[in-house]
């Protein structure tokens, strides 16, 4: 349980102030987001949920309705259309520097609020753009104030203890993750009846609802500023210190975001690849991206199914849990991977009925989210109370490979080796994480009881 530590000076655990009060909740304290009712945890959850799912919906929505747009603002390029999804990314991996720190700063609400209403207006600002300079710019703001990558993980561990965690955890990141594979659905026919504008419209009108909503509904949940303000009632304004456990994030991050780099490749050339190969219509199109969503919801169901009862068989059979623990889902995600890499290539390079590479790109969907959910799930587990710093250097590299990964897929596809052989690439790629997931396997209790003491 947290604790806040208030004093006239600074100091570590191994060097205890005489001075210092501790301040932490009461047995069934009220104020406990643990204890909280049931109905106001998920009603911050979903919240949470719809609004991350926004967020990806908005990313993809104009996909299917790029070519409209670049013939309205007389420009044209295959680079620029990946460019107006890539830049989205971009400004995520940028936005989640600061907001990691803002949340543990300020808490949870005041940032999810105002990044609720700052996207509300760029999104509006997107919708009226008059040159493709300013759609550009506008999507870049959308990604760098869109919060609920680094903060839908950790509100869920504000409020729900371990055991508890997996199925809280699974449908507020699996959800959003379907966002991408709806979004082209609803976007190409709302480009074919509507115009391009509104594939915008919609995520303005739908963001307006969950921003009201939440300033009614949402609540803070992140336990160590409330416990500061209990502290500041009692104590007044003073020093906090806290404990920032020192591990090696690189790697568990280099992967999720591979997984998640490689999805956005392929969500932003599915549709050139559908179009080119199997004559599928500008309306039809966006039926192809069902696939991948099925996959996630695989995925999200074997998740949500397995993790708390693997957690809960760990701990009958040896007395604790520990963050590697989290990692089995994963490996059979990184198995899985390589292979429907391979299908998904080589079936639309020979022009096998669609329905095959489909079927790959469905299984690429699921091991996405058996790569995605593990990784959050531990670095919360293991950072504890910065967890929120923890997620957002994670969402960030995500961001990242979402960003450039799609900007070769042109190239990629289109040059020397096109999609076989492209694939069969990316599929070589990923097989060199599943040895290294396996060692890590061995090697992650002991990196997560690395611990340093840092006086904040």
């Amino acid at each position: 349980m947290e604790t806040v530590e208030r004093g006239t000076q600074g100091h570590s655990e191994r060097n205890p102030d005489p001075k210092v009060e501790k301040v932490d909740f009461k047995e069934n304290d009220p104020e406990d987001p643990f204890n909280w009712p049931t109905w106001r945890k998920w009603m911050i959850v979903s919240l949470v949920t719809v609004a991350s799912f926004l967020g990806n919906f908005g990313t993809i929505t104009i996909v299917p309705a790029v070519p409209n747009i670049l013939n309205h603002f007389h420009t044209s390029g295959k680079f620029d259309l990946t460019f107006l999804v890539s830049i989205w990314e971009f400004g995520e991996a940028v936005g989640q520097i600061f907001i990691g720190l803002a949340t543990e700063r300020f808490g949870r609400m005041p940032v999810f609020l105002a990044g609720n209403v700052l996207f509300l207006i760029c999104s509006v600002a997107s919708a009226l753009s008059v040159n493709v300079q300013m759609l550009t710019a506008f999507r870049f703001l959308n990604g760098c104030v869109n919060t609920t990558l680094t903060l839908g993980p950790t509100i869920i561990d504000d409020m729900f203890v371990i055991e508890q965690r997996g199925r809280a955890m699974a449908i507020s990141i699996a959800i959003p993750l379907l966002g991408p594979f709806v979004a082209p659905v609803v976007g190409s026919y709302t480009n074919a009846k509507l115009g391009w504008r509104w594939t915008v419209w919609i995520v303005v009108i739908s963001v307006a609802v969950v921003t009201a909503l939440s300033f009614a509904f949402f609540k803070e949940t992140y336990r160590v500023m409330i416990l500061e303000r209990k502290a500041a009632i009692s104590r007044g304004d003073s020093n906090t210190i806290h404990c920032r456990p020192k591990e090696n994030l690189f790697l568990v991050a280099v992967y999720s975001g591979f997984t998640y780099g490689i999805s956005y490749l392929v969500l932003t050339t599915l549709t050139d690849v559908m179009q080119s190969v199997y004559s599928f219509s500008e309306s039809s199109v966006g039926n192809a991206f069902l696939a991948r969503a099925i996959g996630n919801v695989i995925g999200m169901a074997l998740y949500g199914l397995t993790s708390d009862r693997y957690l809960q068989h760990k701990k009958r059979k040896h007395g604790s849990l520990k963050p590697c623990h989290r990692l089995i889902q994963m490996l059979l995600g990184s198995v899985v991977l390589p292979i429907r890499l391979l299908l998904y290539g080589w079936t639309a390079q020979k022009h096998v009925h669609w329905i095959v590479p489909l079927l790959g790109t469905g299984f690429i969907g699921f091991s996405m989210i058996l790569s995605i959910l593990p990784t959050n799930n531990y670095l919360l587990d293991t950072y504890e109370v910065h967890g929120a710093s923890a997620v957002a250097g994670a969402a960030m590299m995500m961001a990242l490979f979402a960003t450039f990964l799609p900007l070769i897929g042109p190239q990629l596809y289109h040059g020397a080796l096109g999609i076989g052989w492209g694939n069969s690439l990316l599929a070589i790629l990923s097989m060199c994480f599943v040895p290294l997931l396996l060692w890590l396997s061995e090697t992650w209790p002991s990196l997560g009881r690395q611990k340093e003491t840092i006086v904040a």
